[in-house]
């Protein structure tokens, strides 16, 4: 499970008059045998309004990949674990542990009785059968193919090389589900608790098709919560108790109200008008809000990074990509851009995140620096790129979000490249986070900047994004390297530790420092505004950043 020095989980309290919510469109938990309710004043309304400063994208768990819609699909949804109250996984749907086979490859579990789906069918073994092979059908195209690849066949299938029936998932009975792997997969029951590896009701899924999760009323849900009033498009929705969720006793939430805000100015009025009784806050406000009760801050496993379209000529030159790498000021980025924990980085791994198995060394010191300020080094980088293209001048596009900070992100990047690269001009394109990721999949752009958080702490999380079969590759990397690489890691040296923790220190050098596939910039932190009464609120570094499922308002 998660390494015990990322097992954090925060207890928020917020607490405001709840009479102001808005109320948009629309503890301790073990087994259903072992749960006991937390204790609440009967008084306290259990309604809360939060912010979200993206869209939501789709509730299909096999075509999401954006934060925004991964935190509404796992509060809504649960897989065979889920994050328990000390921010390790524990048993979800699962009813126990699985019987795992000698040599490692083969997992058998056994699903709950009383795990149903909204609607009222039951969660079945076919369920996960059916989605999983729709996430590895090449013609899905989801983004989350690479968390599957530990499965038998995944890859393959994917490639188009086999059917998807060869795929490692069997229902043995209706309760029953057998895992095959390719190779042992030490993290493997860590991805299991993750939004890729969540279940579909088969049956309605198959019978929607691609309007599977395009809005709420055409999906079905087996988690602690059910989403209500989103058509696709719009900007606010709820999330109400799910009545057929085998632990529901233990849900204290009656309702949660979900509000894209992306102005922190706006989302400050709110929390301090009691419309809102969370939300995520930057610098400069961060300052004001110093010493106060309300100010919950955190480190989280973000990488904050730029990536390069290696299909467009100027970006496909690895001298421009390292000038643009090592040519901006990551300490003065923190410093006058966040101003909320968040560190420089000089690597795509982020620090206490992921130990050297043998000595336990962290994998951020190990690696060490391989995209540093380094203004000499850019500059000459620079020349050598000029001088390749043939060019003098050049100008190119940062792609963003439209979010305050994804856009004080690019201004800052600009002022910085067009001060530190004499002749380069950077001109500036945000658009709402659905938009921009449409742009990146579909090659449109030429640097674009945005965040990732993985699912589950292991360095491959991050280093397979940029596999040339990964569906969050969209940087057009392509490098038989760096695949055979994150391969060994997977097959060669799946039982030896060591030799496999080296594979992937090389890995990212390879990414990072030879090829500057993206520019790490900063690793993250939470920053909110909580409002004092609600407590029990999981906030978390790795996946999804908060989960509802415990929380409750206190009088």
């Amino acid at each position: 499970m998660l390494k015990d020095k990322w097992v954090i989980t925060t207890t928020l309290a917020i607490s405001l008059v709840l009479a102001g919510c808005s109320t948009g469109d629309a503890a301790n938990t073990e087994s259903s045998e072992g749960a006991t309710a937390s204790s609440t004043p009967a008084a306290a309304e259990q309604i809360i309004t939060i912010t979200n400063t993206g869209e939501l994208a789709s509730l299909d768990n096999a075509v999401s990949a954006d934060n925004s819609s991964l935190v509404v699909l796992e509060n809504a949804n649960e897989g065979l674990y889920r994050v328990g109250d000390d921010g390790a996984f524990e048993l979800g749907i699962a009813a126990e542990e699985p019987v795992v086979s000698e040599d490692g490859l083969e997992y058998i579990f056994k699903i709950r009785e009383d795990a149903n789906w909204s609607n009222g069918d039951p969660v079945t073994a076919q369920d996960f059968v059916y989605t999983y092979q729709k996430i590895v059908d090449p013609a899905t195209a989801s983004p989350n193919i690479n968390k599957l690849y530990p499965l038998k066949n995944a890859e393959a299938i994917n490639n188009g090389e086999l059917d998807k029936a060869e795929l490692g998932v069997e229902a043995i009975d209706e309760k029953t589900v057998k895992f095959t792997l390719g190779n042992p997969t030490a993290y493997f029951k860590d991805l299991l608790g993750t939004s890729s590896y969540l279940p579909q009701n088969h049956q309605v899924a198959s019978e929607l098709g691609s309007a599977y999760g395009t809005n709420s009323e055409n999906t079905v849900y087996n988690g602690p919560f059910v989403v209500e009033g989103w058509e696709g498009t719009d900007l606010n929705w709820s999330m109400v108790p799910n009545e057929a969720y085998w632990d529901a006793e233990n849900v204290q939430l009656d309702q949660i109200n979900w509000e894209v805000s992306k102005e922190i100015a706006t989302n400050i009025n709110l929390f301090e008008s009691g419309e809102v009784q969370l939300t995520q806050i930057s610098n400069p406000y961060i300052e004001q809000y110093a010493g106060s009760d309300a100010l919950v801050t955190e480190p989280k496993a973000l990488s904050g990074y730029v990536w390069f379209n290696q299909g467009r000529t100027s970006t496909a030159n690895v001298h421009l990509r390292k000038a643009l790498s090592t040519s901006f000021d990551k300490e003065a980025y923190v410093d006058t851009v966040l101003n909320d924990g968040s560190v420089p980085s000089n690597g795509f791994v982020p620090s206490n995140y992921a130990y050297n198995p043998e000595t336990d060394e962290d994998f951020r010191e190990e690696s060490g620096d391989l995209a540093v300020y380094d203004l000499e080094t850019a500059q000459a980088e620079w020349e050598t790129a000029k001088e390749e293209l043939g060019i003098e001048t050049l100008s190119i596009e940062l792609l963003t979000s439209d979010t305050e900070t994804s856009k004080t992100t690019a201004e800052f990047l600009q002022s910085q490249w067009q001060q530190n690269l004499p002749g380069l001009t950077i001109t500036i394109r945000n658009v709402p986070l659905k938009s921009r990721m449409e742009s990146t999949t579909n090659g449109d752009y030429d640097i674009a900047y945005g965040t990732y958080t993985p699912s589950y702490a292991d360095p491959i999380a991050f280093l397979e994004m940029y596999e040339s079969t990964s569906g969050l590759n969209s940087s057009r990397f392509a490098d038989e390297g760096y695949d055979a690489l994150l391969d060994d890691t997977r097959s060669t040296y799946a039982n030896d530790a060591e030799q496999r923790w080296e594979t992937l220190l090389a890995a990212e050098e390879t990414l990072i420092a030879e090829n500057a596939v993206n520019a790490p910039i900063y690793q993250g932190a939470n920053a909110n505004l909580v409002d004092p009464s609600l407590k029990d609120v999981q906030i978390q570094p790795v996946g999804a950043a908060m989960y509802f499922r415990t929380a409750y308002v206190e009088e």
